[in-house]
């Protein structure tokens, strides 16, 4: 297969996707361009619903990417589309994991920050039609990629649970019968080295093939005062795909892939101390424990550590206090493990059999397996304050059946489904504090089976019906295996600390395991009509329901009758959470003018989100609970367009209001009036690019793109350390292409202005700090391209 040129299909995928993934464009199959660069806005094929529709035609809000388009900006991992997707969040969030690689992904308001495996997610993420369970590891670098999807709102009739915000899904690209590779190699800001390299090999006729391999590395931007650079990026991941026609009506697909991430865990940096204590009074502050024995070591009041109404002594050598916060000084004074090990590989197994010309039967099969080990110093200092360590081990299975079809002389569209996931693993979590030190974490066993049907009648040849439903029936269960190894306190005749249950050997939670059940009705309709050519209006309602699950990190131990009434029974001592709820209406258009040189796509919608769950830190770790009913309304707008001879412009925006209609404050500590965190108001970009023809010297094309998020909070608390004011980031680079087609160059950089802002925040509560991630700052890179 020929590689088409920056002037032809390449250069157009990559412009479609510059910025925003423009006219909720998804699965893009382009033909050559005819004259200029009108064939960027020739209509598109798009399978976000399981099946091939005109993009303007596909009555949904979808964003999407092609795979040329993103290595074009240089983008290496998932995560950077947000800076393009109106209403999308997707940061890198470690809480209180050391995990270098742990999505937090929000869509329109709604998603979860958690990496622990018994909570899930709120936007699911998929690749090739595989659902990934775990968000560690979630931010996967694109190597190979065919497209990135991102499905805005409710998605739970063919996707299912877990996407109560959306869905992003990635596609890999497939074996096909030419011969052709690609290499490419970036070098660039902290000794960035990028390799990459795949080949396509046909093996017979019907048989195909195609092999891909990454390296990935970069050095930290946060120091440790021992010298451990925090930040970094060393990957390997590769990948085989085979492809085998079988027939004309039958095709399979098999692909294995697997990564490996040695890193020093995430660079986080000490932006502050609550020198007044955690929120919930019943919460034992690690910080002021520690400094209290500090002083007395020191020689009691007159030489005291800083604590309400004191100020900083230097003097005093063992105290925790601002002398480790750096004023956005990128360092770390922490001393306990810093690492991050991910090693993950996985086996999909695809068949599509057509049964008749109507009917077409889908099995997608698939196995992850998942290993990490990760570290932090959660106190950023030499001291013992908050240290973590975990061992995450995840294996899962999933299988999916699809019949799809046409009835009554194609006016029916039609799909029905089974779907079965099973996962089971082990997370523990060793934790080293002021007061303890001790073992959290357990064993979890996950099942969710499903049944779905959705089709979509032609009433008349522009007015058009869809509706779907979706059964879900889930089995979760966690056994806690939790134990106290030390008591710092131990003979102090402390009330609390040198209590009975917190002594060592003694349960944090009881050896059972306990079982949580659901079954939930998600349902989805749909109504589009085509009022011109080149407007088509849609108005639609749907549900989708997160999955409850446990707290599994609990300290002080819940034990009766200590911290639980007495003769509460032990099973009754693991706390859980219920699932969580949205409905959302919504109506959009999609619009095509300008003689087909512009394209123009809106939705609004309203989402009554219920039950939610809401994760607060008001102990030594995350407590999610079902403690508030919130509203978010909005709208997004893209656009795409060609002005003139060689250029190329779009834009999006993007608008959230969202707020507390309840919330427990008793039980939550969170105010009604308080913002919904990790949402902002507003999104913006913008894009605008050039083609110049330099005749038998190639063609060169610049490219200039901005996005601007406007303020946001990184916890429920609205923690003011923790806050993020808006910010703008400029990105812009230079592409030359030979003549050839066959090498390209490329200069870029990001964050042009050198923007500081925080990609996550969190508030450690009992250990009275405010952590903080902030962005690399200013990164230029080169990067040069042969295909063959």
């Amino acid at each position: 297969m020929h590689t088409p040129s920056l002037r032809g299909k390449k250069f157009a995928l990559t412009l479609s996707c510059s910025l925003l993934a423009l006219g909720n464009v998804a699965t893009a199959q382009e033909t050559a361009p005819t004259n200029d660069t009108a064939w960027l806005l020739e209509e598109i094929t798009v399978t976000a619903r399981k099946r091939e529709e005109g993009l303007q035609s596909a009555p949904i809000a979808i964003s999407a990417f092609t795979g040329d388009g993103l290595e074009y900006r240089g983008v290496t991992d998932v995560g950077e589309i947000a800076q393009f997707t109106p209403n999308l969040s997707f940061q890198n969030n470690p809480s209180f994991g050391g995990a270098s690689n742990s999505a937090a992904i929000y869509i329109r308001g709604v998603g979860q920050k958690e990496f622990l495996p018994t909570v899930d997610p709120g936007v699911g993420l998929y690749v090739d039609g595989v659902y990934i369970a775990r968000s560690v590891g979630g931010i996967l670098d694109l190597v190979d990629v065919e497209r990135v999807e991102v499905l805005k709102g409710p998605q739970g009739t063919l996707f299912g649970r877990n996407t109560i915000g959306g869905a992003i899904s990635i596609t890999t690209k497939k074996p096909h019968e030419e011969f052709e590779g690609k290499l490419s190699a970036t070098y660039g800001t902290d000794d960035r080295i990028d390799l990459k390299g795949s080949v396509n090999i046909p093996l017979s006729d019907t048989f195909y093939s195609k092999f891909s391999v990454a390296y990935l590395s970069q050095d930290g931007y946060v120091m440790r005062d021992d010298g451990i650079d925090l930040g970094d990026d060393d990957t390997l991941s590769g990948r085989a795909s085979f492809l085998l026609e079988a027939s004309d009506d039958l095709e399979i697909s098999f692909s294995i892939e697997g990564s490996r991430d040695r890193e020093n865990g995430p660079a986080m940096t000490l932006i502050g101390i609550n020198y007044a204590g955690p929120i919930d009074p019943d919460t034992p502050p690690m910080a002021t424990i520690h400094n209290v024995g500090a002083s007395l070591a020191a020689g009691g009041p007159a030489a005291p550590c800083a604590y309400p109404g004191s100020t900083l002594n230097l003097a005093v050598p063992g105290c925790y206090d601002d002398r480790y916060v750096y004023d956005g000084e990128e360092r770390n004074s922490g001393t306990a493990l810093a690492y991050s090990n991910t090693d993950f590989w996985a086996a999909n197994l695809n068949v599509d059999w057509a049964l008749s010309e109507n009917i077409t039967l889908k099995s997608i099969t698939a196995y992850r397996d998942l290993s990490a080990e990760f570290a932090r110093d959660g106190d950023h200092s030499p001291l013992r304050i908050s240290q973590f360590q975990d061992f995450l081990e995840q294996e899962q299975f999933t299988q999916e059946f699809q019949l799809l079809g046409t009835a009554f002389e194609d006016r029916l569209n039609w799909i029905v489904g089974l779907y079965y996931f099973k996962e089971t693993g082990d997370n523990r979590n060793e934790l080293d504090f002021t007061v303890s030190r001790f073992r959290s974490g357990g064993a979890y066993d996950n099942q969710s089976l499903a049944a779905f049907a959705q089709g979509t009648y032609d009433v008349t040849d522009t007015f058009h019906v869809t509706a779907g439903i979706r059964y879900t029936d889930e089995t979760k269960k966690f056994t806690p295996d939790q134990i106290i190894h030390e008591n710092y306190f131990a003979g102090s005749m402390h009330p609390q600390l040198d209590a009975p249950f917190m002594q060592a050997g003694e349960p944090i939670l009881p050896h059972l395991e306990k079982e949580l059940s659901y079954d939930e009705i998600d349902p989805y309709l749909n109504l589009s009509w085509d009022a011109t050519d080149d407007l088509m209006l849609y108005a639609s309602y749907s549900e989708g329901f997160k999955s409850g699950g446990f707290s599994q990190r609990v300290f002080p131990p819940i034990v009766a009758p200590y911290t639980a009434p007495a003769g509460t029974p032990d099973i009754d001592l693991i706390p859980t959470f219920d699932p969580e709820f949205v409905q959302v209406y919504e109506l959009g258009f999609k619009y095509t003018g300008m003689d087909g040189r512009m394209r123009l796509n809106g939705a609004a919608f309203y989402t009554d989100y219920t039950d939610m769950q809401v994760q607060v830190f008001t102990s030594v770790a995350p407590i999610t609970k079902n403690a508030g009913a919130a509203t978010i309304k909005g709208f997004e707008l893209e656009l795409q367009m060609t002005p003139a001879d060689g250029w190329f412009v779009e834009a999006g925006l993007g608008y959230l209001d969202a707020g507390y209609d309840e919330i427990d404050f008793d039980t939550t500590f969170v105010e009604k009036t308080n913002r919904l965190d990790r949402v902002s108001d507003w999104s913006l970009s913008a894009a605008v690019s050039k083609e110049f023809d330099l005749g038998n010297s190639g063609s060169l094309v610049p490219r200039v793109d901005w996005s601007y998020r406007s303020e946001f909070d990184n916890d429920a608390f609205n923690t003011p350390e923790l806050h993020q004011g808006g910010y703008h980031l400029l990105n812009a680079n230079m592409t030359w292409e030979n003549a050839d087609e066959t090498m390209a160059v490329v200069v870029g950089v990001k964050n042009l202005t050198d923007e500081k802002y925080l990609h996550t925040g969190i508030i450690g509560d009992a250990f009275q700090s405010y952590e903080g991630l902030y962005d690399r700052g200013r990164e230029w890179y080169l990067t040069g391209r042969f295909n063959f």
